[in-house]
């Protein structure tokens, strides 16, 4: 006997004469066999034989993956269908402009074209193809899309044509569909969906597929396809008709091999949203040689390998898609637990693909010591003001390098990661419109609603420019910020198109998710663990509410990163930041110097300490006569002097004083005259055709100190520190989830039995359905 998903009460249902578990997630149900339960909460060695081959498919540990990409793809059919109907209204408009006069009509459309044509171009996704009304795009929901047969071989599948959706459809791919569980989630909890295709490899999962959307009764919105995922998508990719809206990868491993079929199958302006659980690549340098084979770039070693690994992969996306003329937008980027997930818009603007290169860099990170970088960006893009006083930009190569082989903090070898992404990681509107639609939800549907709004609030609050804050920045930092566009003042926002500043526009399109400026590139990447700090130190651990204070007490900005608790984004340099664990240590955590043994990133910073240059600059005669030598001389001269005396041979002397002197400079452009703090105080806004830099070279993209920051009068002001919190958000929030059991992580790779009867390690094997 069957039994109905709305009258299911028992756990055991019978359907099509076997028995099977009922796993309800969302507003979907998926069967599985007894066996399989105990698959999912199990380790290899706790499975039998049987266990393990139907392990393959659920895996609970990805509902929350799964319960933020529902409602990510909601956020985005929503921004969909505020711009067909924009679109159509904006053409009704035209229409009855004309007064039925044809030649009127015409010259109007002459007269219109050329700025048609601009805005197509910086904002590919209003095409003629998405000229439709919202009304008919929901009307087209309750059609019954025609199913493709597909027919099975002993060596090939073919799937018959089917009709081409028409522009009023909103289609979903899920390429990787393992039971189609995210297929079923999304054709019966998104309302505008009209077709998802799920795809898979494999014949066991096709047939697993099946049973779940017959039992869902679901047929006329989910279509079941047998094959290589890539293959369809390049078959979709020939066809404009046959592109879809939203493309899903979700493979075991690395999407790698699945991203440049997507990015050519995804409609202009299209939504793809893409994991990658193989953490041990693109966040550790164990496999550096594999990360870079898959991803284009080297990882990073440390605490903040994870953001990096996020670059990483928005990277290769943007490589991947720069080929074909496509640009990539990132909307939503986020670290969770074992795997990467990334929301991005696609558009196929070659203007925006000429921003790739200044959105690359490089990073010098001293993994072998105290854990500071430096960034590099590999080219540099300008903005200039033409007369009508239009911003036009132009490329260059960007001067190089910004580091030296060793660090300027503590003397160690510093390693060489990237190229990766470095423009920003979200767009702010398009996470507040996730945030808007959690109050109105049923939490027994989301289940993960609690860590969602945790996760994304986090993530909104990384960026420093975005985030409420109680300091005022510097001078320099202001003029910093008006020469670099802001997302609420981008060209595209300008436009009535992509506008949230002009309020009747906003009241009649409120779904319409503004494009963030391409030539904006992340200021202050990355961010570090106070626990590792303190460990160079060989200190106890700050605080961090006082941390926090300490860093507005002398007039920076401090927030958290999403992708690790405890953990600090600033804008403050590192020579700050050293200079307030150097303080710390004198305050309030004294070690002996005993614990840091000479040659130790610990000791060379320690070695800078105030206690240190004081008494360098005593001991130390001063042929101007003055009282007190410049810091900056006195730093020099010591680190000339331990070069000196640590020197191995002539080759090592030579490359140990020439760091030393390398990084002599970096910090006199830390020194301000005040004749250039005036200048900088006057130009608070680019004049027409003054060239506006909007991609500086390390480290002058940061607010530094007028003086030496051994001056800086450091407070570890724990209020202060949770003022700066309280100013983000003073709702409590689950922003770090722990581990809700034992061997929480990825569940085993699935053995796909081929038609031939044989298994493939290979590739199309969703994770979790």
């Amino acid at each position: 006997m069957e039994t109905s998903p709305e009258t299911t009460t028992s756990k055991l249902v019978q359907h099509g004469g076997v028995e099977y578990n009922v796993i309800k997630e969302g507003l979907a149900h998926i069967l599985n066999p007894a066996a399989q339960e105990a698959a999912s909460k199990g380790t290899r060695r706790d499975l039998s034989d049987k266990d393990e081959s139907q392990s393959v498919f659920y895996n609970p540990i990805q509902q929350f993956n799964r319960d933020l990409s529902v409602l990510a793809i909601r956020a985005y059919s929503e921004h969909v269908a505020d711009l067909r109907r924009q679109k159509a209204d904006q053409k009704s408009k035209r229409r009855s402009a004309g007064n039925g006069s044809t030649a009127q009509g015409t010259k109007r459309k002459r007269e219109d074209s050329p700025n048609e044509k601009s805005e197509k171009s910086a904002r590919p996704e209003v095409t003629e193809e998405t000229a439709v009304t919202d009304a008919s795009l929901t009307e087209s929901a309750t059609t019954k899309p025609e199913t493709a047969i597909t027919t099975t071989t002993a060596t090939t599948t073919t799937t018959t044509t089917m009709t081409p959706p028409s522009s009023s459809q909103f289609t979903v791919l899920d390429a990787l569909s393992a039971t189609g569980l995210r297929a079923l989630r999304y054709a019966s909890e998104l309302p505008v969906v009209t077709k998802v295709v799920g795809n898979d490899l494999s014949e066991s999962a096709i047939k697993s597929m099946k049973t779940n959307i017959a039992y869902n009764k679901l047929e006329d919105r989910i279509q079941p396809n047998l094959g290589d995922a890539r293959a369809y998508m390049y078959r979709a990719s020939g066809d404009p008709s046959r592109k879809f809206d939203v493309i899903d990868l979700d493979p075991y491993g690395t999407a790698a091999p699945f991203i440049d079929a997507a990015l050519q199958a995804v409609k202009d302006g299209g939504l793809l949203c893409v994991t990658c659980t193989d953490a041990g690549v693109w966040a550790s340098t164990g496999y550096a040689e594999k990360a870079f084979s898959l991803y284009g770039g080297n990882p990073v070693k440390g605490l903040h390998s994870h953001e990096a690994g996020l670059r990483l992969i928005l990277n290769s996306l943007a490589m991947s898609a720069a080929k074909y003329g496509i640009a990539i937008e990132p909307l939503l980027s986020l670290s969770i637990d074992f795997y990467a997930r990334v929301f991005v818009r696609v558009t196929r603007s070659p203007a925006q693909v000429k921003f790739l290169a200044s959105n690359s860099m490089i990073v010098y990170n001293c993994d072998s010591g105290c854990g500071a970088w430096t960034i590099q960006p590999l080219a540099a893009s300008r903005e200039k003001l033409d007369r009508n006083g239009n911003p036009v930009y132009h490329f260059k190569l960007a001067q190089g390098p910004t580091a030296n082989t060793y660090c300027e903090h503590c003397g160690l070898k510093t390693h060489l990661a990237g190229p990766m992404w470095a423009g920003p990681l979200h767009n702010p509107h398009f996470i507040q419109r996730i945030l808007e639609t959690l109050p109105k939800l049923d939490p027994e549907v989301y289940q993960t609603i609690p860590r969602i709004e945790g996760m994304l609030t986090t993530a909104m609050e990384e960026d420093l420019d975005l985030s409420p804050t109680l300091t005022k920045p510097s001078a320099q930092q202001q003029n910093q910020n008006q020469a670099q566009p802001q997302p609420q003042q981008t060209k595209e926002s300008s436009n009535p198109e992509n506008s949230t500043q002009s309020e009747p526009q906003q009241n009649e399109y409120p779904a319409i998710i503004p494009r963030i400026n391409p030539a904006l590139h992340e200021p202050y990447p990355f961010y570090f663990s106070l626990s590792a700090l303190s460990k160079v130190l060989h200190c106890s651990t700050v605080p961090q509410d006082e941390f926090r204070g300490a860093l507005r007490s002398v007039g920076y900005r401090s927030t958290r990163s999403h992708a690790k608790p405890n953990s600090i984004r600033t804008d403050a340099p590192w020579a700050v930041i050293w200079e307030i664990m150097r303080e710390w240590v004198r305050q309030h955590s004294p070690v002996k110097e005993s614990s840091l043994k000479p040659g130790t990133a610990g000791a060379a910073i320690m070695a800078k300490s105030r206690e240190n240059l004081r008494k360098g600059s005593m001991a130390q005669p001063n042929p101007s006569g003055e009282d007190r030598q410049d810091p900056w001389l006195v730093q020099l001269k010591n680190d000339l002097l331990a070069a000196v005396q640590s020197g191995r041979d002539i080759t090592d002397l030579v490359t140990k004083v020439e760091a030393s002197l390398y990084r002599s400079g970096p910090r006199r452009s830390l020194v301000s005259p005040p004749q250039q703090q005036q200048q900088q105080q006057q130009q608070d806004s680019p004049e027409k055709d003054q060239p506006v830099s909007t991609t500086q070279p390390q480290p002058q993209t940061q607010p530094q100190p007028s003086s030496h920051p051994s001056t800086l009068n450091v407070k570890f002001d724990a209020a202060l520190g949770r003022e700066a919190s309280a100013a983000h958000s003073k709702k409590r929030l689950v922003r770090y989830q722990i581990n809700p059991r034992a061997n929480w992580g990825p569940l085993n790779r699935a053995a796909i039995k081929l038609r031939s009867g044989g298994a493939d390690e290979g590739a199309s094997a969703g994770t979790s359905g």
